[in-house]
């Protein structure tokens, strides 16, 4: 019986919380490499990043719950958001990057 391959998700996410900056998107970055998602995450305010990842869907939820996981141990961030779900035909990330706000 020939398995069927996982089909690519994509989405957007927004992280809410006042959390360090450097030290929440490297946190961010060893977690989606670890997983082998892709994407970015960037910060937009003082207390809210955004980004996007790519991956298969039981990928995605699982870094969900390592970013909800240590939410519950920093006390810092306050939600974690998934927006637009779909699947998508082939990654558009090659990594998981850390962009930064060109000001």
């Amino acid at each position: 019986m020939a398995s069927q391959k996982e089909e690519i998700l994509g989405c957007d996410f927004e992280v809410r919380g006042k959390v360090p900056k450097e030290a929440f998107e490297l946190f961010a970055l060893a977690q989606a490499k670890a997983l082998g998602l892709r994407g970015f995450i960037t910060q937009v305010s003082e207390e809210k990043f955004k980004g996007r990842l790519e991956g298969e869907g039981k990928v995605i939820d699982a870094f969900k719950k390592l970013i909800l996981a240590a939410a519950e141990y920093l006390q810092a961030i306050k939600e974690f958001i998934i927006k637009n779900l779909k699947v998508i035909r082939e990654y558009t990330y090659q990594t998981f990057e850390i962009k930064v706000d060109k000001k």
